[in-house]
């Protein structure tokens, strides 16, 4: 038994042997074909593309060593355009573009400021009491009346930095239902003034808007339109005051009759949320402001890029779910986000931001949290491509004080007056590309032709020789294998010894002797 194993088990080795054996040289006589047919497709790729160094390397005819070295040459110019294409590449995504200086300022025309302003005594008196009587049911009389008056008045001077008299009322079911967005369009002060500019064709546009500083009204800034509640298109906005530099004097003029309050000038293009410029404006005062302004414009081929290699934002593009985008815009709605996921609602500041407006618990809850102040670090936006910066350079201020009463009695209202003016720039910024997909593209052909000297029509009649030769050998090999099967198929089979007797057989029997055929004269 131990012999009939060691014998079985010496016949499967030999067997084992034998057919490795065979797959061995049926593999190597198939490397060796390869790479005979690769070494010829090489140098027919060499031949169309005029390459010398690729010709060099299959040439049988030189010694190994040369041969080497051509093929190390190849594979260090082909390393060094892939280190290149990858820096242009990085370039192209991170930074192709540049700010320069632009000084032919004799025909630029500019836009004038905006003025966010934001009365001191927001509510109408008259208007409060009818909401009153109105909504609560409660007369001058009765004793709830000042208290809700209070809150009337908490409401129109909370602001985004302080709303905690609105806390006072966050017990008080009586207000939990009361939208304080329209108890603010409803007894809000309206605007009586009157502007003028250099320009009498021209009719500036005033709105009332609500910021975070609680509702004011914009004067010459189209993006305020963007504030409200109703939905706006870009191309919807008016379009600001403008001038051209060296041939006017650009101002606009406000006077004011028995008004005060806080004036903000900012970019048209902006709404009002910052501190930079604001000036106070009292009874009997006549202000005149002159404003230096630092302008960035952008070039047509900038909207070609995206967002990311860019870096900022054209005031027409949809994004962070505006419609309309200005950074200061930005910035406001991420801040009401913040409140709606701390509180599940939204501040009256924010009536463009979509979510259940607050009440006064919900700014109780605003207060637990100390919003605003931690979101003013966490929210990020990108700036916009083009930009207007206004800087005070000089301010003008007089004041007459107040008429005795004698004179007060013959004088109906005292007037207040704010002007500003714009001073000519002879300097702005420009946003450009410098780096646009085309450079991209000739520095890709500048790489190659400079480190292995070949162009665009090269590199496609060696992707045309290399297709062609992989899909002749297909063919050749369904051809092959297709002749194989139609042979195959057209060999004859045997048939069994039985048969071939009984075949037999049955022809001697018919093909025994015949009658003689009887000839006929």
């Amino acid at each position: 038994m131990r012999s009939r194993l060691l014998l079985l088990l010496k016949r499967c080795s030999a067997w084992t042997r034998h057919w490795l054996l065979v797959i061995g040289c049926l593999l190597l006589r198939l490397l060796r074909a390869v790479s005979a047919r690769l070494r010829d497709v090489t140098a027919q790729a060499g031949d169309e593309t005029s390459l010398l160094a690729i010709r060099l390397t299959v040439n049988r005819g030189l010694h190994m060593a040369e041969r080497l070295l051509w093929f190390l040459v190849i594979l260090g110019s082909v390393f060094a355009v892939y280190m290149l294409s990858e820096v242009q590449i990085a370039r192209y995504l991170t930074s192709p573009t540049v700010i320069s200086v632009d000084r032919d300022y004799r025909g630029w025309n500019g836009s004038l400021p905006a003025v966010t302003l934001c009365y001191y005594d927001h509510i109408d008196s008259f208007k409060a009491n009818k909401l009153i009587q109105e909504a609560w049911n409660v007369s001058i009389i009765d004793e709830d009346y000042f208290y809700i008056m209070d809150f009337l008045y908490a409401v129109v001077n909370a602001t985004a930095s302080n709303y905690a008299e609105l806390t006072k009322f966050a017990s008080d079911e009586r207000f939990d239902q009361i939208d304080l967005y329209d108890i603010i369009q409803t007894i809000n002060r309206p605007f009586e003034q009157v502007i003028s500019s250099f320009d009498a064709n021209f009719k500036v546009h005033v709105q009332m808007v609500m910021t975070e500083r609680g509702s004011c009204y914009a004067i010459n800034s189209p993006m305020s339109a963007v504030l409200g509640k109703k939905p706006v298109q870009y191309e919807q906005l008016q379009e600001p005051l403008t001038c051209q530099y060296g041939k006017q004097q650009c101002y606009i003029s406000m006077d004011l009759y028995e008004s005060t309050g806080v004036l903000d000038v900012h970019s048209p293009y902006e709404v009002s949320a910052t501190e930079a410029n604001i000036v106070a404006l009292h009874k009997s005062d006549e202000i005149t402001a002159s404003f230096k302004v630092l302008e960035t414009v952008a070039s047509k081929n900038l909207r070609e890029l995206s967002v990311e290699q860019r870096k900022c934002v054209f005031n027409d593009e949809e994004t962070s779910n505006l419609k309309i985008y200005s950074k200061s815009l930005c910035l406001a709605r991420c801040r009401a986000i913040m409140a709606l996921e701390m509180c599940n609602c939204v501040p009256f500041f924010y009536p463009f931001v979509e979510g259940p407006s607050c009440n006064p618990a919900g700014f109780e809850c605003l207060l637990d949290f100390k919003w605003p102040i931690w979101a003013l670090h966490i929210c990020k936006c990108p700036s916009t491509c083009t930009e207007i910066e206004y800087t005070m350079q000089t301010m003008k201020k007089s004041s007459w004080g107040m008429k005795n009463n004698e004179e007060a009695a013959s004088v109906e209202t005292a007037t207040s007056s704010f002007r500003w003016d714009l001073i000519p720039p002879k300097v702005r910024f420009r946003r450009d590309v410098v780096f646009s997909f085309e450079d991209l593209i000739v520095s890709f052909g500048g790489v190659l032709a400079l480190f292995v000297g070949v162009s665009v029509m090269g590199l496609v009649q060696m992707g045309y020789v290399i297709v062609f030769n992989v899909l002749l050998d297909i063919f050749k090999l369904l051809r092959f294998i297709h002749l194989h099967l139609r042979a195959r198929c057209r060999r004859p089979t045997k048939l069994p010894k039985h048969s071939i007797h009984s075949q037999s057989n049955v022809s001697r029997a018919e093909t025994a002797e015949l009658p003689l055929f009887e000839y006929v004269n």
